[in-house]
C-alpha cells in the first residue's frame, strides 16, 4: 500500500492506517467545508478538531483543537463545541497568539468556569503572547480580570509562561514554543506526549524558516498542521496578512525535505476553500491532507 493515497476520494482512514494509526467508527457529524462524516481515531493521544476555519462564517468554528478532554490548543472554538462536562475537564489552554479568531472562547469559558464554583484552569504560552492578553483583553475593559477572580489566591485563570524552543511538560504532554512569521507575535508549537510521539502546528504564519528547521530534526512526528489561508493568486495578501497559500507550504516542504512527512491544512478561509483543495489536489501531493471539524485523530 502506498504511503498516502493517490486520490482524494480515498478515505482517511486508509491514509491513517497506512501510517500505522487505527480507525473504528466514530462522529456523525459533517464538516462544513467538505460535506463529508468527520472519522474518529481511537488511539493514545485524542486530537479532537474542535475548529480549524479561517474565519467563523455559518457553520464554520474557527481554531482550537482538545487533546485528551483536558489541554486545549488555541481557544478559537470551546463552548459551542464542549458541554458543561467537558468543560469541567479542561486543566490546560495553549495559546499561539492573541487574535481573535484563537482566543474568543476563552472567554465564555471562563465565565463558565466562575459559574460552576471551584474550577481554575492554566493559560499557557510565551510572554510576549500573555502579556498582550493581561494587558489589552482582560483587563476590566474588554473582559474582567480573572486572573484575580474569585481572588488572587484562588483566580479562574492561572498564568503559566513557557521559553521558547525548550519543552516544558504539562501532565503527560510536552510543548515546545517556536516563533513563527505573522502580523502580532506568534507561537507554533511541538506537541508530544509521554512515550515521545508527537504533532506539530504551526498556529497562523506566513513564510518563515525556524519552525520548518526545528522541523527537519524531530522525531516521531506523526502529522504537521499548517495554516493554508489564501489561494495561490492572493499571495500577496497572503504574505501581508501573515499567512501562506499552497505554493507557500509547498516551497518550505521541499526546502527542508519534508516530503515524507503527514501535513493537514488548516485555517483556510471558507470563501476560499475549494479554490485551495483543487489547487493542493492539481500538484499531486500526497502527503497534504485537510482538517475537518469535529474529527479526532490520534498519535
Amino acid at each position: 500500500m502506498e504511503l498516502f493515497p493517490a486520490s482524494r476520494s480515498e478515505t482517511i482512514a486508509i491514509l491513517i492506517s497506512a501510517v500505522t494509526f487505527s480507525a473504528v467508527p466514530g462522529l456523525a457529524e459533517r464538516d462544513p467545508l467538505t460535506g463529508r462524516t468527520a472519522v474518529t481515531y481511537n488511539q493514545v493521544m485524542r486530537v479532537k478538531i474542535l475548529g480549524c476555519s479561517g474565519n467563523l462564517v455559518g457553520r464554520h468554528r474557527t481554531t482550537s483543537f482538545l487533546l485528551d478532554d483536558s489541554f486545549l490548543l488555541d481557544a478559537g472554538t470551546v463552548t459551542e463545541a464542549i458541554g458543561r462536562r467537558g468543560l469541567r475537564k479542561i486543566r490546560h489552554i495553549l495559546i499561539s497568539h492573541t487574535h481573535m479568531d484563537h482566543v474568543k472562547g476563552l472567554f465564555p469559558l471562563v465565565d463558565e468556569l466562575v459559574m460552576m464554583g471551584d474550577y481554575s484552569v492554566e493559560l499557557v504560552s510565551v510572554a510576549p503572547v500573555l502579556d498582550i492578553i493581561t494587558n489589552n483583553l482582560l483587563n476590566n475593559l474588554i473582559w474582567p480580570d480573572f486572573t484575580v477572580v474569585p481572588s488572587v489566591s484562588n483566580a479562574v485563570i492561572r498564568l503559566n509562561e513557557v521559553p521558547l524552543e525548550r519543552p516544558s511538560v504539562l501532565d503527560r504532554v510536552s510543548v515546545t514554543p517556536v516563533l513563527m512569521t505573522h502580523t502580532v507575535y506568534t507561537v507554533g508549537f511541538v506537541i508530544r506526549q509521554d512515550d515521545g510521539r508527537g504533532f506539530m502546528f504551526t498556529a497562523d504564519t506566513g513564510p518563515t524558516k525556524r519552525f520548518w528547521e526545528v522541523a527537519e530534526g524531530e522525531k516521531d512526528i506523526r502529522f504537521i498542521i499548517a495554516d493554508v489561508s489564501f489561494p495561490n493568486r492572493l499571495a500577496n495578501l497572503a504574505r501581508l496578512s501573515g499567512h501562506m497559500t499552497p505554493s507557500m507550504l509547498m516551497e518550505s516542504i521541499d526546502a527542508h525535505e519534508l516530503g515524507d512527512r503527514l501535513f493537514y491544512v488548516s485555517h483556510m478561509k471558507p470563501v476560499f476553500a475549494r479554490e485551495i483543495v483543487a489547487e493542493v489536489e492539481r500538484s499531486g501531493r500526497k502527503n497534504i491532507r485537510f482538517l475537518r471539524q469535529s474529527e479526532i485523530l490520534t498519535l
